[in-house]
C-alpha cells in the first residue's frame, strides 16, 4: 500500500494504547469539551465501557498526546452528557472507543468517529480559545457499529519465516476496499493484530453483511507511522491479484478465508 495510507489504522492503535494512560494530570484546565451522546440501538451484551478520546493531532504522533475520559460513560440509557477538560488549542479529532468483557479491544472498536464532510471526510476537529473556551457537539453512538454477530475463518501461509525485524502482522477485514486515506480506518470491520506463527490460524469475529477485502500488514521495527506495508490478500485463483469479495450472514462463520503472505513484496529500505 502507498506510505502514508496506514496512518489511520495507526490512529486506532495508539487509541487503544492510550486508553490506559493518564489524562494530563489533575492541573484545571481552561478549555472543556461537552458532548452529548446519543446511543442508537441496543449495546451489546458484551459491553464493558465506552470512553470518550480527543486528540490534538491526526494520527497522533505519540501516546501521550491523547486526552480521555477518566470512567467509562453510562451507556444503559438513550443519551448522556460527557464533558473533558482540555488546554486551549486545535483538537483534530474526538470519537468513542468501546470494549468488551469477553476479548481484547478490537481495532475496529470506534463507536463513533465523526467525519468532515467539508474536508475530505477527515475527523472532524475543533478548537478552543479564549474567546471560545468550549466547545459543545453532539455524537450519534450507532451500536450495530460495534454488534458482531458472525465470524470469518481462515489460515495465512507464509513464503518464509518473519523477518527479524518485524514489529507486528495483522489480519484485516474491511467492508469495501480502501482507496482514499481515511478510509483504511472508516472502513474497517475486524482486525487481528496477534500474527505471530507460520502457519497463523485466524478468526475474526465481525457484523455480517458484505466483505470486499481481507488482507495481511506488516510492519517493522522502529517503523514511522507511514511504514505498514501489505503483504497479502484474500484472493481467487481464478482471477490472482483481484480481492475476493463475500458475504456472511448473521450467526455464520465463514471458513476457508486463507491468505498467502508473500514477504518479497516488503519494500527495501535504506
Amino acid at each position: 500500500m502507498k506510505k502514508h495510507l496506514f496512518h489511520y489504522l495507526l490512529f486506532a492503535v495508539l487509541l487503544l494504547l492510550g486508553a490506559g494512560c493518564d489524562d494530563h494530570g489533575l492541573a484545571p484546565q481552561p478549555g472543556k469539551l461537552i458532548v452529548d451522546v446519543v446511543f442508537l440501538g441496543t449495546p451489546p451484551a458484551n459491553t464493558q465501557g465506552i470512553y470518550l478520546i480527543v486528540a490534538p493531532n491526526f494520527p497522533p504522533h505519540a501516546i501521550n498526546e491523547l486526552f480521555h475520559s477518566s470512567n467509562s460513560l453510562p451507556f444503559d440509557r438513550d443519551s448522556v452528557r460527557t464533558e473533558l477538560d482540555l488546554p486551549l488549542g486545535h483538537y483534530d479529532s474526538f470519537s468513542l472507543w468501546w470494549y468488551s468483557t469477553e476479548t481484547k479491544s478490537n481495532l475496529a472498536d470506534i463507536l463513533a468517529l465523526p467525519l468532515d464532510i467539508d474536508n475530505s471526510l477527515l475527523p472532524l476537529g475543533f478548537d478552543l480559545t479564549k474567546e471560545k473556551p468550549e466547545e459543545h457537539v453532539e455524537l450519534l453512538a450507532d451500536w450495530d457499529k460495534v454488534t458482531r454477530d458472525a465470524s470469518i475463518e481462515g489460515t495465512i501461509h507464509f513464503n518464509g519465516p518473519f523477518p527479524k525485524n518485524t514489529l507486528a502482522t495483522a489480519v484485516a477485514a474491511y467492508r469495501l476496499i480502501p482507496r482514499a486515506n481515511v478510509q483504511y480506518l472508516t472502513y474497517l470491520k475486524s482486525i487481528d493484530f496477534t500474527v505471530a506463527t507460520n502457519p497463523y490460524h485466524f478468526k475474526l469475529p465481525i457484523r455480517n453483511g458484505a466483505i470486499d477485502y481481507v488482507v495481511v500488514f506488516w510492519l517493522p521495527e522502529r517503523a514511522s507511522l507511514t511504514d505498514f506495508q501489505t503483504i497479502g490478500f484474500y484472493q481467487s485463483a481464478a482471477a490472482p491479484g483481484v480481492p475476493l469479495k463475500f458475504r456472511v450472514k448473521p450467526g455464520e462463520t465463514v471458513t476457508g478465508v486463507d491468505i498467502y503472505a508473500d514477504w518479497s513484496v516488503i519494500e527495501k529500505r535504506p
